[in-house]
């Protein structure tokens, strides 16, 4: 019997003493006390706004052109005969140097042909000349003449007045005074007819000055030589090749005048006008090639000839300055030119990423940032130039994050 009571009991006991324990703990838990939150730091960077002149330097792409280039074209028509060790390809030839030579026998033996016509019509000229000589000679002496026959007649008309002569040999007399005045008519006349052969020879010699000189260029244009300067492109002939007058054998660019041409928009273009104009401005080329940059100075000499009409802009073109034979810059490569801006009094330069909007930065003010509306002055690269209400030391926050904003607790690092 008292195992049986034990039985039903000793659960029952266990059990309150569970709910017993369980109570305790419960009362003597310790009581959880909520914590204020925790505001957050913002790890941010910065540049002091130091307001100041800025000349800013304009930067634009552009490519390498031409200045100066000829097509190489034959005056003379003939076989090539000869061609210069440098006409190929890509070719650097120096002035006076030799593209292609035609055969010269032809223009040789014109040249032989109208030097010996020139020295035939100088003789046939002499001739006329002493021709001429000689009859106004004679011309004096038949005047000689003329003037004793007329006196004879004087003479003889006396004597026949006086009745010592008869009348025939007064005609006689008469008549020989006739005769003489007619040759001197006749030799007058022989005289005009030698002036005219004379002016006739003279321009017979002019044309035949002018065939000579003329041979003789043709002689020497057939030696097709460099007018200055360049490299040969487009080469189009070789040896043994028949070409006519004005074939074009080749195209030859000046070295020394090789120019960067560049876009500029309406605004730059208006800028560069508001510094001083653009003629004689000097210019930066920058040639990246290869891993490396090659600079060249240049200067800014014309405009392009149109103004684009979508855009308001001109094409612009620099000289390279040191360009050259030795040089390794060519027409086509593509290149970046920098030119001094017009200055910009009173702004501050600051990373792109500091403007948010076009007219909003922000300002780190006792560890908070402050909002200051400035102007947008101008974009310079990745850079900007702004005008606003700095104050001396004020660092503008040029870290960028989408949570950014007037108040924010941030941290200079």
């Amino acid at each position: 019997m008292a195992k049986r009571i034990l039985k039903l009991v000793l659960p029952l006991i266990i059990l309150a003493l569970a709910i017993a324990g369980a109570g305790y703990l419960r009362a003597t838990k310790p009581g959880l006390t909520p914590k204020a939150p925790v505001e957050k730091v913002w790890p941010v960077s910065a540049v002091e706004a130091a307001p100041s002149d800025i000349k800013p330097e304009l930067r634009v792409f552009g490519e390498i052109v031409a200045g100066r280039e000829v097509e190489m074209r034959p005056l003379v028509a003939g076989r090539v005969v000869e061609a210069g060790p440098d006409f190929v390809e890509g070719g650097v030839l120096r002035r006076g140097d030799l593209l292609v030579a035609i055969d010269p026998f032809d223009y040789d033996a014109k040249v032989t042909d109208r030097t010996a016509a020139l020295a035939e019509a100088r003789a046939k000229l002499r001739e006329i000349e002493a021709e001429l000589k000689a009859y106004r000679t004679l011309l004096v002496r038949d005047r000689e003449q003329v003037a004793l026959r007329r006196r004879d007649v004087k003479r003889r008309e006396s004597l026949v007045r006086g009745g010592i002569t008869s009348e025939k040999t007064l005609d006689d007399a008469r008549l020989i005074l006739s005769e003489q005045q007619q040759k001197v008519t006749e030799r007058k006349m022989g005289i005009e007819r030698h002036k005219a052969r004379l002016e006739q020879q003279r321009a017979v010699i002019e044309r035949l000055e002018v065939e000579v000189r003329q041979a003789r260029r043709d002689l020497e244009e057939t030696r097709l030589t460099a007018p200055f300067d360049g490299f040969i492109i487009d080469v189009s002939t070789e040896i043994g090749k028949r070409v006519s007058e004005g074939d074009r054998v080749a195209r030859l660019i000046d070295a020394n005048r090789l120019e960067a041409r560049f876009h500029l928009s309406n605004d730059q273009f208006g800028r560069l006008l508001q510094a001083g104009g653009y003629r004689d401005r000097p210019a930066r080329v920058l040639w990246r090639i290869g891993g490396e940059a090659y600079s060249f100075d240049a200067t800014i000499e014309r405009i392009g000839g149109e103004i684009d009409p979508t855009s308001g802009g001109v094409d612009m073109f620099a000289r390279i300055r040191a360009s050259g034979t030795e040089t390794s810059l060519r027409p086509g490569a593509f290149v970046e030119v920098y030119l001094s801006d017009r200055l910009y009094r009173d702004v501050v330069r600051l990373p792109e990423s500091a403007l948010h909007g076009n007219d909003v930065v922000y300002v780190a003010a006792e560890g908070r940032l402050v909002a200051r509306r400035i102007e947008l002055v101008l974009r310079v690269g990745n850079d900007v130039l702004v005008r606003g209400p700095f104050e001396p030391g004020d660092r503008v926050v040029t870290t960028r994050f989408p949570e950014i904003g007037p108040g924010l607790r941030v941290e200079i690092r």
